[in-house]
């Protein structure tokens, strides 16, 4: 795809600060071509910031929702990538390629002229709930320290490990033959690569990913998204911040608990506390007057007391 390679803006280049406070998120909408860790570059020198990180690698031939965090808010990238995921993508029947997408080699292409939406639709059930899928050689999965990718490109195939997964929903939204169009809700890890490649195996016509868009990632929604253009343009005069996100939404549904200063001090020291944080069970986070949040804390014992699980501001 020529698209894959299309210029980007250049980003004037700027001294980092040694530390200059900022934390929060960046929701934003990835361009084709870039891998995640060239847009973590890109945000790095935009903003200035010197602690910057994505939580949920994109493949360069991906568009859509990719969540950057900035400063303390890269402490809290786990809980993002835990998240739910969205997806809308492109299967094209009939073709094979090495890497199980268009970047691919061409190694075998198959007729697809009898494949019907019926028996897709028919098919598509054995594709949701909790599914064993095999990573694709092209990932970043590691083997012995190495990148699978890196393998594959030399030739080398190595046995992966099945790894299971849940879809939750598969929707169709477009059948217009060879390509078929698909809204996939899903967990973390799961290769939309491999949901493609094993249904063309599944039909017995072969299929790759012509095409992915992330749609959300948890609350993160592309609709809502800076494209990385807008935000490199206002990067000059710090107008960037006013894309930033507070740390809490890393969080989601997690509730949350207001404390006053003196609690706020136990929590940064590390010590269990006492807390009522109504909807919680096992798990919630402690933020103060100012509505910074302090820490992640899990409850200890049965009683009230919660031992902060993850301090995320020191006093």
């Amino acid at each position: 795809m020529s698209s894959l390679h299309r210029p980007h803006p250049e980003i004037p280049a700027r001294s980092l600060p040694r530390d200059s406070g900022v934390s929060g998120l960046l929701n934003i909408d990835k361009p084709r071509g870039l891998t995640s860790y060239d847009v973590v570059s890109q945000v790095r020198r935009a903003t200035g910031q010197r602690r910057v990180g994505h939580a949920g690698t994109l493949d360069p031939l991906a568009t859509g929702v990719l969540v950057i965090c900035l400063g303390q808010a890269a402490r809290l990238m786990e809980y993002i990538a835990d998240s739910a995921k969205r997806y809308q993508a492109t299967i094209r029947f009939g073709v094979v390629t090495s890497t199980w997408d268009m970047e691919g080699e061409v190694i075998e292409r198959r007729p697809c002229d009898g494949l019907t939406l019926a028996a897709i639709q028919k098919a598509l059930p054995a594709f949701t709930g909790r599914i064993a899928q095999v990573p694709p050689m092209y990932s970043a999965l590691k083997r012995d320290g190495q990148p699978l990718y890196r393998l594959a490109r030399r030739g080398i195939t190595v046995e992966r490990t099945p790894r299971i997964v849940e879809v939750h929903d598969i929707r169709i939204v477009g059948w217009q033959p060879p390509d078929l169009v698909v809204q996939i809700e899903c967990s973390k890890g799961t290769y939309v690569r491999s949901l493609a490649y094993d249904l063309g195996q599944a039909l017995g016509v072969g299929a790759i990913l012509a095409d992915l868009a992330r749609l959300a990632v948890g609350s993160f929604r592309l609709e809502e998204a800076v494209s990385l253009e807008a935000l490199i343009a206002a990067g000059a005069n710090d107008a960037w911040k006013c894309h930033l996100r507070p740390m809490r939404a890393a969080l989601g549904d997690m509730p949350g608990v207001e404390v006053d200063g003196d609690t706020a001090r136990q929590i940064t020291f590390g010590r269990a506390v006492a807390l009522d944080p109504k909807g919680a069970t096992q798990r919630c986070y402690a933020y103060d007057s100012e509505d910074t949040v302090l820490a992640i804390m899990r409850r200890s014992g049965e009683g009230d007391l919660w031992q902060p699980e993850k301090v995320l501001l020191a006093r």
